[in-house]
C-alpha cells in the first residue's frame, strides 16, 4: 500500500501497464521524486508517463526557508524552477508575514499557531496550460494520465498518434474535456492505442 492516495493511484496504472507487458523488466515507478513517475514502452521504446490522481493533485511539494524577512527554496531543483517561473515564491514574498515559527521558541508554539504558519500559505496558483507542457517537456515527458479524466499528451505527440490521442488542454474557467483513451478503461473509454 502507497504513502498516499496518488501514490497507491500511480502504483495501480503501474500494475495496469505490466500486465498489458508495457513496462520493462526490472522497472520500477519515479515514486514521490523528480524523476518521471512510470515509463511504458512502445514499439521496445520507453516513454515517460506522469500520473496524476486528479486534478487537484499538486506537482511536488517543496520546502520553503525563511531568513530575514525572505523566503526561498530549501533544495534548487527542477520543480522549484518552474514554481520560480510561473510567480510562486513572487506570491509567497508579497504575503510580507513573519511566520510564527520564526517568531516565538520552537518548544513555545502552539498547535493553532501551526496551523496559522499552514494556513497562510494554502493559495492556489491557476497557472498556464504551456507552463506546464514546458514543465515536463523538459522532463522529456510528453503523456499524462489523470484518474477520472483519462489518458493525454502534453506539448507534443512524440509517438506521432495525434489522431488517437486527446491533447491536455486546460481552460480556466472549466475542467478539461475527458480523452477517449484511459489506462483504467474507466466510462466506456478505450485502452490508449500503445500497445
Amino acid at each position: 500500500m502507497g504513502y498516499n492516495k496518488g501514490d497507491n493511484y500511480e502504483q495501480s496504472i503501474f500494475d495496469l501497464l505490466s500486465a498489458k507487458g508495457l513496462i520493462a523488466t526490472g522497472s520500477s515507478r519515479g515514486g514521490a521524486g523528480n524523476s518521471t513517475d512510470i515509463k511504458f514502452l512502445y514499439n521496445s521504446q520507453e516513454y515517460n508517463l506522469e500520473v496524476k490522481l486528479d486534478l487537484e493533485a499538486d506537482y511536488g511539494q517543496k520546502m520553503l526557508r525563511w531568513d530575514d524577512g525572505i523566503w526561498s527554496w530549501c533544495v534548487d531543483d527542477a520543480v522549484t524552477a518552474f514554481y520560480t517561473s510561473v510567480g510562486v515564491l513572487d506570491i509567497v514574498n508579497a504575503k510580507n508575514f513573519i511566520p510564527n515559527r520564526y517568531s516565538i521558541p520552537r518548544d513555545e508554539i502552539t498547535v493553532q499557531q501551526k496551523k496559522q504558519d499552514q494556513k497562510a500559505f494554502e493559495d492556489k496558483l491557476e497557472i498556464d496550460i504551456n507552463s506546464l507542457y514546458d514543465f515536463y517537456g523538459n522532463k522529456d515527458c510528453y503523456y499524462i494520465q489523470i484518474g477520472g479524466y483519462g489518458f493525454y499528451h502534453l506539448k507534443q505527440d512524440i509517438l506521432s498518434k495525434y489522431g488517437f490521442y486527446a491533447v491536455l488542454k486546460v481552460d480556466k474557467k472549466e475542467k478539461p474535456k475527458k480523452s477517449y483513451y484511459d489506462i483504467e478503461e474507466k466510462d466506456d473509454r478505450k485502452f490508449p492505442p500503445i500497445i
